[in-house]
């Protein structure tokens, strides 16, 4: 069933184009930090980083950010407020399933454009470590940056049986990310003690480390301690995200 879903989704998104494309527009921030990190670093480094490094840095934020993306959390709130997610309900698959094929439907398009924004990235990196085993790293940290991605909005989005929109949760959720998960500035600017919550919130592991891997910014022993951590993250807050959603849908009155 999920492949049936996933399939009608990427047809959906083979047929709309132009919003697939208007999405992609909005992910202009991490070229205009490049554009400003690099005024900074022009006559210099700043905490580590010379312009190269902001180059490299801001395109592979800009991959990590296309390959790590999903909807989920809109597309349950626009199900619990119409009333839609009765349909799934009564579907043999589990709902959650729906959302995750629409997930997977939109990555074949998400990897065609960044992988051209990798190798950019490669290229401006320079980093001493083997270009194979950086990636090797980076592909094991980004399917589970995807899924922690995937549980914090089944627990956000899942609050909308208790609340009319948890999507304004949500943006608030974002807007706190874009600082603390490298987003818009890499953590190593962030004053000491900020940066040491930062090192372990779900935010670090959605987009800061597979760019911290896929640069070589650690060495080998240090990247399997954090993949580690990252696993760990993803199994605890997929319990949490799956406890939060079945006490949701206990309580769950349709309408529409």
């Amino acid at each position: 069933m999920m492949l049936t879903l996933a399939r009608i989704r990427f047809a959906e998104v083979i047929a709309w184009r132009a919003e697939f494309l208007l999405w992609l527009m909005t992910l202009t921030m991490p070229l205009t930090m490049l554009v400003f990190w690099r005024a900074v670093t022009r006559d210099g480094a700043f905490a580590g980083y010379t312009s190269q490094d902001i180059t490299a840095y801001f395109l592979a934020v800009l991959a990590v950010a296309l390959l790590t993306e999903c909807n989920l959390v809109w597309n349950l709130n626009e199900d619990l407020r119409t009333g839609g997610l009765s349909f799934w309900l009564i579907k043999p698959a589990h709902p959650l399933s729906t959302y995750l094929s629409i997930t997977l439907a939109e990555l074949p398009a998400r990897v065609l454009v960044a992988l051209p924004v990798i190798g950019l990235a490669l290229h401006a990196g320079g980093a001493a470590e083997p270009v194979g085993g950086r990636l090797l790293l980076f592909l094991l940290s980004l399917p589970m940056a995807l899924g922690i991605n995937q549980a914090v909005q089944i627990m956000v989005g899942s609050l909308g049986f208790w609340m009319d929109r948890s999507i304004t949760l949500f943006k608030l959720y974002e807007h706190v990310g874009s600082l603390l998960s490298g987003y818009m500035i890499p953590l190593a600017f962030l004053p000491a003690g900020v940066r040491g919550v930062a090192d372990w919130l779900p935010y670090r592991f959605v987009i800061s480390l597979p760019v911290e891997l896929l640069l070589g910014q650690h060495d080998g022993t240090t990247a399997l301690r954090l993949l580690l951590v990252q696993a760990a993250m993803l199994v605890v807050l997929n319990l949490m995200a799956m406890k939060v959603w079945a006490l949701g849908v206990r309580r769950y009155t349709a309408f529409g």
